[in-house]
């Protein structure tokens, strides 16, 4: 029994060296990575960001559909108004 527990107890401790020789490469990868993709991050975002000239567009354009919206409501409003009574 003890041939085959030190047969078990050497595969457990290649096992183990093996994990450990991964787990320190992905610790000294890590550090790159995080850089390198926040900086991906960045570089894919910035054109997609919207310039202060297109946000007031956006922001003009919001505004005249509430106002619109509000305005319609409210000739709804009377128009049924003014049938029910």
């Amino acid at each position: 029994m003890s041939s085959s527990g030190e047969g078990v107890m050497s595969d457990v401790l290649k096992r183990l060296g093996a994990m450990e020789t991964s787990v320190a490469t992905i610790t000294a990868t890590i550090p790159h990575l995080a850089k390198q993709s926040a900086v991906d991050g960045i570089l894919a975002t910035l054109p997609h960001l919207a310039t202060k000239a297109d946000l007031y567009a956006m922001e003009s354009k919001i505004i005249e559909w509430i106002i619109a919206t509000v305005l319609t409501t409210a000739g709804l409003v009377f128009t049924i108004a003014k049938f029910v009574h």
